[in-house]
């Protein structure tokens, strides 16, 4: 991409925290969370999501998103700062972290280190190939899929419908293929576990969390798994992700 940087907003007062969405989100779902936390908010919209551009002519990665995102962070003198990425989020501040190694603390937040299995790797391809004919149906699988209990969160679920309906669909694709082509950066976490805090959902169908939970204990990582929560913590139980966040910030 060129030295454009990516839209960003910057809100509140304390200390720096860079916020990194998920797939098919942007920087307005953090919305209800910042006015209860004391830090100084940098929301990104990552590459092809919100208001910023996307390189179709790129190669699908995860590491030239980080990339695009450590330039807000020089920009913005942000080289000591806590990083909080949302599933696809927390894969980019994986590769940010590599990138500007003295930034403070990542906060996983529905997000795990490993790359794609081979049968999720198929899966990221199929869903590159369906969104050029058929977004809309892809977008109104995929979402409620993020909740434990879609029947309870239908106005979240329209919400995020929303958004996503406003993504190109190649934007859609090209995300996809980058979280299929990304590395597994656990060895980041083994070497500096004190550097990480990993936040899951009991009940996230797409990560599996038991797993997660015993490869951070044994690595003597933080990890906090939510009850009754899947993939979206942040509106299933925001109360107590504000708790969590205000205790880690």
């Amino acid at each position: 991409m060129s030295e454009q940087l990516l839209n960003y907003r910057i809100s509140g007062n304390g200390s720096p925290v860079v916020f990194l969405h998920g797939f098919m989100e942007d920087i307005s779902m953090w919305d209800e969370l910042l006015p209860h936390l004391p830090v100084k908010a940098i929301c990104i919209d990552l590459p092809g999501h919100g208001s910023s551009p996307v390189d179709f002519n790129s190669t699908p990665s995860i590491l030239s998103m980080a990339k695009e995102v450590e330039k807000i962070v020089v920009h913005e003198k942000l080289k000591h700062a806590l990083v909080i990425g949302h599933s696809m989020g927390g894969y980019v501040g994986l590769e940010l972290i590599k990138l500007v190694p003295s930034l403070e603390h990542l906060i996983l937040f529905h997000s795990h280190p490993w790359s794609d299995s081979e049968d999720k790797k198929r899966d990221r391809e199929r869903v590159a190939n369906l969104v050029l004919t058929k977004a809309s149906v892809f977008i109104r699988e995929a979402i409620p899929n993020l909740f434990y209990n879609p029947s309870k969160m239908e106005d979240a679920i329209e919400h995020y419908i929303r958004l996503a309906d406003l993504m190109d669909p190649k934007a859609i694709g090209w995300a996809s293929l980058a979280m299929k082509n990304r590395f597994d950066l656990a060895y980041l976490m083994e070497k500096n576990p004190e550097k990480f805090t990993v936040i899951s959902g009991e009940k996230d169908k797409l990560i599996q969390v038991a797993l997660l939970d015993v490869f951070c204990k044994q690595n003597k990582i933080s990890s906090i798994v939510l009850p009754n929560v899947g993939h979206m913590a942040h509106e299933e139980n925001r109360e107590e992700v504000i708790h969590l966040l205000n205790t880690i910030f």
